[in-house]
């Protein structure tokens, strides 16, 4: 993490990245003959680590570094420092886990958590296909050395039944508040279409919150190329979409348009007090802002650096020596302060 906790793989440009938030992909993986995390004992946690330790390491030869973290070894807010930059996925068993990522931590491992091995890669934009190639790259050097749990009718074996087969996941999350402004009825829409082709959709705090996260369901019966082939074509889609409102709102309520920009920047310039979905929808109208040309003085790493420095543990990290602010809604508010004020 860099100095101010964030992960630094949200500085780096990504194809599309206005509207898409990140990719990202994960490969779940458990060594054959070993049992799984519900059923191990201490014998099999240190086997696994062994076993893992060894040929991660190995990576080095494909210029792959991972540094390697026991997690029961650093504080907890480190742990949850790492799930909001979302290095560690939520709900997972940490207890005897221990992670390996690389610097920017877009590259990460972990293992002996739900799985044996968790492979996990993400990048800001539309990048399903490297994150693919990176995570794949590392699963195919490891599968020459570690025999994995493999049954020729079902595919790859896990501990979680849903995710028997590929045993891969493919998430992408989607910025679109002009389609949710004029059309949220479309989103019903967008979740039948995308679960028709075995893909869920989720959104925040109901119908209202414009973040769209999507991510495959069906891992039997398919390949990968087929999840990669069907995701970009949801997310096409709904990416087209997206931007054709964007211009026909640009185009015919611009007076509109422009009154949402300044009141979010106003309100995120100002505010004594705000919570984290209120701010997002904030962030996201100042997305639009800067690609309509409505505004010029922020720019989208800003926008993507408020989006994780906002989250209540990185403002914990940010104000611990700090008594003035006592609620999360409070720190951040004075943390969009004075980053707009440095704008």
């Amino acid at each position: 993490m860099s100095a101010d906790n964030i992960a630094k793989w949200i500085y780096k440009k990504g194809l599309e990245d206005n509207i898409i938030l990140y990719s990202k992909v994960s490969i779940y993986r458990n060594i054959d003959n070993i049992r799984f995390y519900n059923h191990i004992d201490k014998d099999d946690i240190e086997k696994i680590d062994s076993i893992l330790t060894k040929e991660i390491e190995e990576l080095r030869i494909l210029d792959i570094y991972l540094e390697k973290i026991k997690l029961r070894e650093i504080a907890p807010l480190e742990i949850k420092l790492l799930k909001e930059n979302l290095t560690i996925p939520n709900k997972r068993n940490l207890l005897n886990a221990s992670l390996y990522m690389d610097e920017d931590e877009e590259t990460s491992i972990l293992i002996n958590s739900n799985e044996h091995c968790e492979i996990q890669t993400i990048a800001r934009g539309l990048e399903i296909e490297e994150c693919f190639n990176r995570a794949y790259k590392i699963e195919s050097m490891l599968d020459k050395k570690i025999d994995f749990a493999f049954n020729k009718k079902f595919g790859y074996l896990t501990s979680s039944p849903e995710k028997i087969g590929i045993a891969m996941n493919v998430t992408v999350s989607m910025a679109i508040p002009a389609l949710i402004w004029k059309t949220p009825d479309n989103i019903e829409y967008f979740i039948n279409k995308a679960s028709k082709k075995g893909f869920d959709i989720s959104i925040r705090a109901g119908r209202t919150m414009p973040v769209l996260n999507i991510t495959n369901r069906t891992m039997m019966g398919i390949s990968e190329r087929d999840v990669l082939n069907n995701m970009l074509e949801i997310v096409n889609y709904i990416l087209d979409k997206e931007k054709k409102m964007r211009l026909k709102i640009k185009n015919m309520y611009r007076l509109n348009i422009e009154d949402k920009v300044y009141r979010s920047k106003s309100l995120l310039s100002n505010a004594r007090v705000m919570n984290y979905m209120e701010f997002i929808k904030h962030n996201l109208w100042l997305r639009v802002g800067l690609d309509c040309n409505i505004i010029d003085d922020i720019d989208l790493d800003t926008l993507s650096y408020m989006m994780f420095i906002t989250k209540n543990n990185h403002l914990k990290a940010m104000f611990h020596s700090k008594k003035k602010y006592k609620k999360y809604s409070e720190m951040r508010a004075a943390a969009l302060r004075n980053i707009m004020s440095t704008k």
